[in-house]
């Protein structure tokens, strides 16, 4: 499928982020605690999964579109709180004759994260010190590990309730995460490579336990050329970077080199000089959105 999307779209989906933004501004709580936006639409609904002390909740944004005869594609997006009315914005106005299901797995809470439990879902076990680098923090004091069960839980409830619930056509799925969602998003790949369809990631926190994502990455690759050289079946993934993490557009991060050249992994790197950490999360809902629907991001 590829729909292209206009020039007025995408003026009006930069209105909407920098209202959100300038919003977020008059807001003086610490970033990530502001209120999340709720959409308020017959086709936007929400339901918990999970334990009835911890569960998940699992934002669900039908199109206008029927679905398809192999059932809708979907775009699942970490974090859901917060980017699931970004990805309802961005497909409504540039895309609304999309069939795409948009599902944004977040948790009860009423603000845009849950500090807390998202340390935990996104982050494997360990807690290495941090690189020194500036701008970057570690856990601090915070539980972390529970990446493989998160995973597991998407794999082994979360996906079957969702075809359960609609029409879904498993074969045909987007995953995308922003900070320790990008992260996740690469642990994902790395461990489950068939799971999703593409991959995206928004200035993937590779500083995780003092590069861990950079040593996976090596072994990822190692382990693709002792099994015939060649991912199958390939796999779209799209980095995003903001100036934040990457020093320059021609300077890739160095997780970008070290994926790149994979057969079989369709790597794109979309560098945002322009952008911060907090203000990237927009314009790469959007490449994940332009990657989901068939057409290159930029």
């Amino acid at each position: 499928m590829q729909i292209l999307l206009s020039r007025r779209g995408l003026l009006a989906a930069s209105l909407i982020a920098l209202a959100g933004g300038m919003a977020r501004a008059q807001d003086r709580r610490p970033r990530g605690l502001e209120p999340a936006e709720r959409i308020d639409h017959p086709r936007a609904s929400h339901f918990d999964l999970g334990p009835a002390k911890a569960p998940w909740r699992i934002f669900l944004g039908l199109p206008q579109a029927p679905a398809p005869q192999g059932g809708y594609s979907a775009i699942l997006a970490l974090d859901g709180n917060a980017t699931f009315p970004i990805l309802w914005h961005l497909r409504e106005r540039l895309a609304p004759e999309a069939p795409v299901v948009l599902v944004g797995i977040g948790y009860p809470v009423e603000t845009r994260f849950d500090p807390a439990r998202r340390w935990f879902d996104l982050t494997s076990p360990g807690k290495q010190p941090v690189p020194a680098q500036d701008g970057l923090r570690g856990p601090g004091d915070r539980p972390t590990g529970g990446q493989d069960a998160f995973l597991q839980m998407i794999a082994a409830q979360l996906l079957p309730e969702l075809g359960r619930r609609l029409p879904l056509d498993a074969g045909d799925l987007t995953l995308f995460g922003h900070s320790l969602g990008g992260l996740f998003v690469l642990n994902a790949l790395f461990t489950q490579p068939g799971l999703f369809a593409r991959y995206a990631a928004a200035d993937p926190s590779t500083w995780w336990n003092a590069g861990e994502p950079l040593r996976e990455a090596r072994a990822f690759r190692g382990g693709i050329m002792a099994a015939g050289g060649r991912l199958e079946p390939a796999v779209p993934l799209l980095i995003a970077n903001s100036a934040g993490r990457a020093s320059a557009p021609a300077v890739p991060p160095l997780i970008v080199t070290l994926l790149s050249g994979i057969p079989g992994l369709d790597l794109i790197h979309r560098p945002h000089p322009a952008e911060n950490h907090g203000s990237l999360i927009g314009p790469a809902a959007r490449e994940a959105l332009e990657l989901h629907l068939g057409r290159p991001a930029g």
